[in-house]
């Protein structure tokens, strides 16, 4: 065996040239030979795309799920963070500019929109750079951010819920008083005779403001004013100073009832009453509606049309009303 090897590598010695030409020719050789299967291989492989196309028109549907969730964050305002008291490497505390170029820290400063406190509108993810940010209504349910926040104890610590429709001030602190509409009494107390300490015993006289209605003189406690749905009902003797004559005035109040609907009126002596015919027109800002409402009636508040109100009392200032649930409370002048 190392004979031959000794042999065959004395001929390539001797013949290099030769040995060299038949490497390149079976080079050559397994070059061709590998060119020849490519192409074979090339023909398959694109067969697929000499067959027939089948067309198919049925688009697939486009996945929105990123773009409507962008959509969505843009249109929701921008908010802060007031627990983060540090900030980071890259994010500052909030600071808002003002307009004389001053830099103000929300939680500490003073109130962008008073007399509601920044926190309030942060907390609660509303944008306290907008202007009109405390007149929205971001829950659809009538009250304003400002009602919201007014609502409980005024603070903002105890307030309601600005993004949920069922979280907001009764329906009655909508309500205001646009002007007290007075109907005269036609009856006046005129007149009395006896001993105050025994009312029972005592002449009334009663006149009334039409020219054709007679006076009525000697009635007593529980007698019927004739021509009248009114009795009279009780007697208080009392006197008022008068600082312009610097003496006491008699204001006796005689007590008569209408003996079909149960109203009471006090008549003041020779003073003029007003009549339970008495009106107070209402502006209702829940839904920007005005309406009258006739002293001691009921009336409604939508979208609650099945709970009752009472009037019990008006002035030019303000109007008293019993809820629903019984508390008597005060309705405020409407500001022009």
């Amino acid at each position: 065996m190392k004979a031959a090897i000794n042999s065959a590598m004395a001929w390539i010695k001797k013949n290099y040239d030769q040995f060299i030409l038949g490497l390149v020719a079976l080079l050559l050789m397994g070059l061709s030979i590998f060119i020849v299967l490519s192409a074979n291989a090339f023909k398959g492989t694109f067969a697929g795309v000499e067959a027939q196309v089948f067309k198919n028109n049925n688009v697939p549907p486009i996945d929105m799920t990123s773009i409507s969730g962008a959509v969505d964050a843009s249109q929701k305002p921008a908010f802060w963070d007031l627990t983060d008291t540090e900030g980071s490497l890259f994010v500052s505390i909030p600071y808002i500019g003002t307009p004389d170029h001053k830099l103000i820290d929300p939680r500490t400063g003073p109130p962008i929109h008073p007399p509601v406190p920044n926190t309030w509108i942060i907390n609660n993810k509303l944008d306290i750079l907008d202007n009109n940010v405390l007149n929205e209504d971001p829950s659809g349910d009538g009250f304003t951010n400002f009602d919201k926040w007014k609502g409980l104890k005024g603070d903002g610590s105890d307030s309601y819920n600005p993004h949920d429709k069922n979280s907001h001030p009764p329906y009655w602190t909508k309500l205001r008083l646009i002007q007290y509409i007075r109907q005269p009494f036609r009856l006046k107390f005129a007149a009395y005779d006896g001993d105050p300490t025994k009312p029972d015993s005592m002449d009334f006289q009663i006149n009334t403001l039409d020219l054709q209605g007679p006076s009525q003189m000697g009635l007593h406690v529980g007698d019927m004013i004739k021509g009248t749905k009114f009795k009279l009902i009780k007697f208080e003797s009392k006197t008022t100073f008068n600082p312009t004559t610097t003496n006491n005035d008699d204001t006796s109040v005689l007590t008569i009832q209408n003996t079909e609907e149960g109203d009471l009126v006090p008549l003041t002596l020779n003073q003029e009453a007003n009549s339970p015919d008495s009106y107070a027109d209402f502006k209702y800002l829940w839904n920007d509606s005005e309406f009258q409402v006739r002293k001691g009636k009921p009336f409604v508040l939508l979208p609650e049309a099945t709970l009752r109100y009472i009037l019990i009392d008006i002035t030019d200032d303000n109007a008293v009303i019993q809820t629903p649930a019984g508390d008597k409370v005060t309705v405020p002048k409407l500001q022009q």
